[in-house]
């Protein structure tokens, strides 16, 4: 991380060095020059852009599917969980009666309500019409106050490695290792 800020400050010096051609001008000339760096600077600020990247894999016995959103750090990150209930649902419940008895179980399930009012986080768990689990945890990094929740049950795994998610290249790289494969990628300013 070290290295990164440092090279970010490295090419802001650099560019401020291009900005002032002539050290023995006038002081209007060297302020004109001043001013050129800083628009210099916050163009090169405004080229980082918002990338998204997702990656699907496996997590245990579940299909999983991950979201990163990023800068030079992870803004958002989402995991979405699938797994088949297979033979533990019997036929003739329905759908319906699984999400309401899900529902039931996390009204009183006290990991789930450490969390569930937390700023920045999100879990969902979902029964679908083919009666798999689905469940779809999202951090927000930007609104989420990592010191609080990464101690919690539904978190400690995911920050356990919290300085990973300041480098999004080392995050995904991690993953890919990990075995998921990169399913898209899109840009945005």
């Amino acid at each position: 991380m070290k290295k990164v800020l440092g090279l970010i400050f490295v090419a802001l010096l650099a560019l401020a060095g291009c900005g002032q051609t002539n050290t023995a001008t006038t002081e209007s000339s060297s302020s004109a020059s001043s001013v050129d760096s800083s628009s210099q600077a916050s163009q090169v600020k405004e080229e980082i852009k918002e990338t998204t990247k997702v990656l699907v894999g496996k997590v245990e016995d579940s299909d999983a599917r991950i979201t990163v959103v990023y800068t030079d750090v992870v803004k958002q990150f989402t995991i979405e969980l699938m797994r088949n209930f297979g033979d533990e649902i019997p036929a003739e419940v329905s759908a319906e009666e699984m999400q309401a008895l899900l529902r039931e179980q996390l009204a009183t399930n006290t990991e789930y309500l450490e969390i569930k009012d937390e700023p920045g986080v999100s879990v969902k768990y979902f029964v679908t019409e083919d009666k798999n689990w689905k469940a779809i945890l999202s951090l927000n990094f930007e609104k989420a106050d990592v010191d609080k929740i990464k101690n919690t049950y539904y978190l400690k795994d995911i920050l356990e490695d919290v300085e990973d998610f300041k480098k999004p290249n080392i995050l995904i790289a991690g993953l890919k290792v990990e075995g998921f494969k990169e399913e898209s990628t899109t840009s945005a300013v």
